[in-house]
């Protein structure tokens, strides 16, 4: 069977005059000037893209502009997407040979930690003269600059441009999941890269011929749909580092989506590389099942803590008393001096593995992979090199 990590082992394929089918040209690109009408108007009370988010606030974002150029140089052609801290859109390189297509992650200015962009310059550090075949596989960040917004300063950064990420292509391609047989391809932290730039071509050549819906804001603010393609192959790639740590830790405080997050955030206390492990086994699950495993949420659709450890009991069995020992306060806001549930949310009888697995004629080996990365007890996760080895990535039937 193939493995769910043989994209993550395909080299980057960078963009040349050649794989462009067009000849280089050092000259710079005059912008091009986008169409000002031939769009749908959203109305003005209809709340779209990142004005859905709950704690959307518009000063918060910088203004965008389809067709607005940064730097004398990048050229905003399309929006990809957006999020609580940051839209990212598609740009043309206005100055670089054959005009290449980069992204442009444009971060809100209310940021009061900015992670991202010291992760990149650590990891350039020991990239550059690495040969690990892994290292294509982390989106190549190009450069980092600021521009002041109408409410505050704003850092944008530069990356090589890619297609959507695995959640958002499961979202609108495949809501049912992929197949076990077929999985080339966490969830919102990886994207599917471009071997083709014809893709992202064809993408501007949309903006100009069915220019996309927007709602206008205020005379000098709007908002865009995001543009989506149909996804094609491509190398996958690691994104997305602003909530990451550098060094084995322990680390503290909240990350991950909260529906990812492991026991040992849950119970609030410090956490290193097995919290990765954990974020492999579910997006595993994800990418293979329509229904997540864990939602944090009880039936009557609460989202809470509670919620979320009766769900893991549900599907884990109850947590070890060493699991418990590392936090006995926080212990004792859910479990007794026995290691009892309290009962402060239902345990879901029907949220087990076995249930909720709907998809694999044969789950077990699926099954015994998930339970090698998600367990109470960090320290007793597998490997990521262990789990590479497990016989359901394999195909060794070893089960």
């Amino acid at each position: 069977m193939p493995s769910l990590w043989i994209a993550t082992t395909t080299l980057w394929k960078s963009f040349s005059a050649e794989s462009l089918g067009e000849s280089a040209s050092n000259a710079a690109e005059v912008p091009r000037l986008l169409p000002a009408s031939g769009f749908k108007t959203i109305e003005a009370n209809q709340q779209v893209e990142e004005g859905e988010l709950p704690d959307y606030r518009v000063d918060r974002f910088y203004p965008v502009r389809l067709g607005e150029v940064f730097q004398d140089r990048y050229q905003v052609i399309a929006k990809l997407g957006f999020g609580s801290s940051s839209t990212i859109w598609l740009a043309r390189d206005l100055k670089q040979v054959d005009h290449q297509y980069v992204a442009l992650k444009v971060y809100v200015h209310t940021s009061l930690v900015h992670r991202e962009l010291p992760c990149y310059q650590h990891m350039a550090r020991h990239m550059a003269d690495s040969l690990h075949q892994g290292r294509g596989n982390i989106r190549r960040f190009i450069e980092s600059f600021e521009v002041t917004g109408p409410d505050g300063k704003h850092i944008i950064l530069v990356f090589e441009a890619a297609q959507m990420s695995l959640r958002d292509m499961k979202v609108v391609f495949r809501p049912n999941g992929f197949d076990e047989d077929r999985l080339h391809v966490h969830h919102g932290n990886m994207l599917l890269g471009i071997y083709d730039s014809n893709l992202l071509r064809k993408l501007e050549k949309m903006e100009f011929t069915s220019p996309v819906p927007r709602k206008p804001v205020s005379s000098t603010r709007t908002i865009y749909l995001s543009r989506l393609m149909l996804p094609k192959g491509g190398p996958m790639l690691l994104s997305d580092f602003g909530e990451a740590r550098i060094g084995p830790g322990p680390h503290g405080g909240d990350i991950m989506p909260l529906e990812y997050r492991a026991p040992e955030t849950l119970l609030y206390v410090g956490w290193s590389y097995p919290v990765d492990i954990w974020s492999v086994g579910l997006t595993a699950w994800d990418l293979l099942n329509p229904k997540r495993l864990f939602t944090a949420r009880d039936d009557d659709g609460d989202l809470y803590d509670a919620a979320h450890l009766a769900q893991l009991i549900a599907a884990l069995g109850p947590p070890p008393p060493e699991f418990l020992a590392k936090n006995p306060e926080r212990r004792a806001d859910f479990w007794d001096e026995q290691g009892e549930w309290l009962g402060l949310a239902p345990i879901p009888d029907h949220r087990t593995m076995e249930a909720l697995e709907t998809q694999l004629e044969d789950k077990s080996g699926f099954l015994q992979f998930m339970r090698r990365a998600l367990t109470w007890l960090p320290e007793k996760r597998a490997t990521a090199k262990e789990l590479l080895q497990d016989p359901w990535l394999t195909g060794e039937k070893a089960y």
